[in-house]
């Protein structure tokens, strides 16, 4: 993605003191008093209401300055804000598919088949699993 371009330098993120500093269309830098920096991003997710009524505008955190570069930090927050505009929450999305507890066991049943002293103590171990966990978690 290419880096837009907005009112802070490299050098003013090093130098900038206490406060909440705007680079534009929602990226801001925040430096704390003790002079930690860090980069959130303010957007309205598409849809989403407050108490009153209004769009609901809410800050997400892009990481520390001195891990994220500015234009990392650009290239997140444009991204947070074309996920608000289509109406997708950036806190929800980025949260990665977790495998289910049958495809970890399986996966391990396959790593673990040379450590048993006899191959039919691996079988008799997946077909356990196999019987009553595997058979319990879709029944829920």
């Amino acid at each position: 993605m290419a880096a837009l371009s907005g009112k802070l330098t490299k050098n003013l993120v090093r130098t900038l003191g206490p406060g909440r500093h705007g680079d534009g269309s929602g990226l801001y830098l925040v430096v704390d008093p003790s002079g930690a920096r860090r980069w959130i991003v303010r957007v309205t997710v598409k849809g989403q209401r407050n108490r009153e009524g209004k769009p609901l505008r809410t800050d997400f955190g892009l990481g520390g300055a001195d891990v994220v570069t500015l234009n990392e930090a650009r290239d997140r927050a444009l991204e947070y804000r074309r996920l608000a505009k289509r109406g997708i929450n950036p806190r929800y999305n980025d949260r990665q598919e977790i495998p289910c507890f049958e495809e970890i066991a399986r996966q391990v049943h396959i790593e673990r088949l040379p450590t048993w002293k006899n191959p039919k103590h691996g079988q008799q171990w997946i077909n356990t699993l196999a019987e009553y966990a595997f058979e319990a978690q879709r029944t829920r």
